[in-house]
């Protein structure tokens, strides 16, 4: 028993660590079935803290959560005009595990556990970009990389195991802050040597995923990290020092051209990147010890204030220089201003040789037009939005290439577009919490870490979908928890009267993400067996779906197409008119309807799909056929 207060102690950094790692595994958390089986979990947590020694959230801990449980809220109440009901019933989904993982923290987290919460969450990103790193330098290959035939400015480019570039960019990015932050300020010797090591770590995942947004929003980061410190010299200073081990290994990384670029001999690279391994482990055990050795030189050095002042003073000085200097040369704020904004709204460079190039581009890849299809469903729907889901339909309808995009690449402007300004309203809300409760934060060492990674979160997700990848938004509202645990005044814990409803109500949110999961995996497995041909097993599930998801025609979809591989034609276009009734607007069930009917009903629905999706290419090569 005497080892209960220290499990206690332990187990916000065992959730943390544990979900953000497994769902960082299971392909980031994207796809649904991920949202369904690790909401259940967290749920049963939940249970299990308010039975056993639930804490009472302070005012701050509960506006928190119920901001966030009225943004779940609002999306599931835009069932209610949406244009994609399944879609939306997805986004619910989906935000039932944005609402419980918080709450979880929140329940079994105390003051003095914000330290574990935040180590487990750094042992989960920085194992998760060491495995990354592996698969680079150990295994180079095709398989190694993401290929996207949707975006030929995405090859080789770092994404496993999340799947996504960019968002393994902004999770190491985060992940340099947290083990920055333990590097700084962290209570042990230990706990500051494995920071220092895991930015040798870190550092190069971040370069090889070529991700240009996660650089800026590291360096905010960095900015709130030393703004949110007591001793800003000092931490300048530790930054710098510290700074020197990840950017060796950077520039050994970026030296690797048989690694950097389209490998033209896997054995080339599998010789280089095991080279380069081998340096990043002796760069990563020099640079655990680099905190002893500051150790013993800054007890030998005591500035005072004078001389703290002219120190200061001087990388200040620097700095405007260095922003100056980058100004002329670029023929002043005005003249960058320009030139910037015409890069972002050109097309990505197509690099061929080095994939590395894209690192000095300013394009921002089509999201002007993104943005530009956004900013039109808010003006069609400017009161409510599309509901919950909407975008990816109303891009189809009204963009401008064949681009199939499922997100606007901005949290902010799509919650516009798709719940309107209440929507909106209620996401800040939840998202500007923590970062009212920073300033009585501040009296823990390491919530300067927490928060500037939370800030370079906030910033990224601006121009990019992290919000879609479940490991990348947990991992920042898990640095939120912490800075509002930090903030935490006298504890106490939950009244046992309000344990009662809230095990009930933790039990029909588990029966919720239950049925949930079930169905998203029946599809899941239906589509899988279509890919594989395996047309009786594609129909088995498809049914199973079916009566999961009954207000879903995906399940008929799926059932109707194994009955067309099959040549059950009637069968096939029985099942798309049943779909299709479910939901009219659907597109990919109009085009199955044309590949199962002929003369007046297919031309009917083909015209149905150029009114849905009129730049679609099976369009086109089927109305070129018939």
């Amino acid at each position: 028993m005497t080892s209960l207060p220290g499990l206690r102690g332990l187990a916000p950094g065992l959730v943390a660590g544990l979900g953000v790692a497994s769902l960082a595994a299971d392909g980031g958390g994207f796809d649904p079935t991920s949202w369904g089986w690790s909401t259940v979990a967290l749920l049963l947590v939940v249970a299990g803290s308010l039975v056993l020694d639930a804490r009472r959230p302070d005012p701050l801990e509960g506006l928190f959560l119920a901001a966030l449980a009225a943004l779940a809220g609002w999306v599931w109440l835009s069932l209610l005009w949406s244009s994609d009901f399944s879609q939306t019933v997805l986004e619910g989904e989906r935000m039932l595990l944005y609402v419980t993982g918080p709450a979880v923290l929140l329940l079994v987290g105390r003051r003095s556990s914000v330290e574990s919460l935040l180590a487990g969450l750094a042992i989960a990103i920085a194992a998760t970009c060491a495995y990354a790193l592996a698969v680079r330098t150990l295994a180079p290959g095709r398989g190694a990389y993401q290929v996207l035939s949707t975006d030929p400015h995405a090859s080789f480019r770092l994404a496993r195991p999340l799947g996504y570039a960019n968002a393994l960019a902004i999770f190491a990015a985060m992940g340099i802050l947290l083990a920055l932050g333990f590097a700084l300020r962290g209570r042990s010797l230990t706990a500051r040597a494995l920071g220092s090591a895991g930015l040798v770590v870190l550092a190069p995942t971040l370069y090889f995923t070529y991700g240009r947004g996660a650089w800026p929003a590291l360096v905010v980061g960095l900015v709130a990290l030393v703004a949110l410190e007591r001793d800003r010299l000092e931490a300048v200073a530790g930054l710098l020092a510290f700074g020197i081990a990840p950017a060796v290994a950077v520039i050994l990384a970026s030296h690797v051209h048989a690694v950097t670029s389209a490998p033209g001999s896997v054995a080339a690279a599998r010789h280089d990147g095991r080279l380069l391994a081998a340096a990043l482990v002796a760069l990563a055990a020099a640079a655990a010890l680099l905190p002893l050795a500051l150790d013993r030189v800054t007890g030998k050095i005591a500035l005072g204030s004078s001389s703290r002042r002219v120190l200061a003073a001087a990388l200040a000085a620097a700095g405007i220089v260095l922003v100056a200097a980058a100004l002329v040369h670029v023929g002043g704020p005005r003249a960058a201003s320009l030139r910037a904004y015409h890069a972002f709204n050109t097309p990505a460079p197509l690099v061929k040789s080095d994939e590395s190039q894209r690192l000095f581009s300013l394009s921002g890849s089509n999201r002007s037009e993104y943005w530009h299809v956004a900013w039109r469903e808010i003006k069609g729907h400017p009161w409510l939005g599309g509901g919950a889901g909407s975008y990816q339909r109303f891009w189809l309808r009204h963009r401008r290439n064949a681009l199939p995009v499922l997100d606007a690449h901005s949290l902010y402007l799509e919650t516009l577009a798709e719940l309107g300004p209440i929507g909106l309203v209620l996401l800040l809300c939840a998202l500007a919490v923590p970062l009212a409760a920073v300033r009585r934060a501040r009296r823990n060492s390491l919530v300067s870490a927490a928060a500037g990674a939370y800030v370079a979160f906030l910033l990224h997700a601006a121009i990019d979908w992290d919000w879609e990848m479940a490991a990348v938004t947990l991992a920042a509202l898990a640095c939120g928890v912490a800075v509002l645990l930090a903030a935490r005044g006298a504890e106490s814990p939950l009244a046992r009267a309000s344990r009662v409803p809230a095990i009930a109500l933790a039990g029909l949110l588990c029966t919720v993400a239950v049925g949930g999961y079930v169905g998203n995996q029946a599809a899941a497995s239906a589509s899988d067996a279509l890919d594989a041909e395996r047309l009786g097993t594609a129909a088995s599930d498809a049914k199973r779906a079916r009566w999961c998801q009954p207000w879903s025609p995906e399940p008929w979809r799926l059932l109707g197409e194994a009955q067309l591989q099959a040549g059950r034609v009637a069968e096939a276009r029985t099942s798309f008119l049943r779909g299709l009734r479910k939901d009219s607007r659907d597109w990919e069930l109009w085009l199955d309807l044309a590949l199962s009917t002929r003369g007046q009903e297919r031309r009917a629905a083909l015209d149905h799909v150029a009114a849905l999706n009129p730049l679609s290419t099976e369009l086109r090569d089927l109305s070129g056929s018939s």
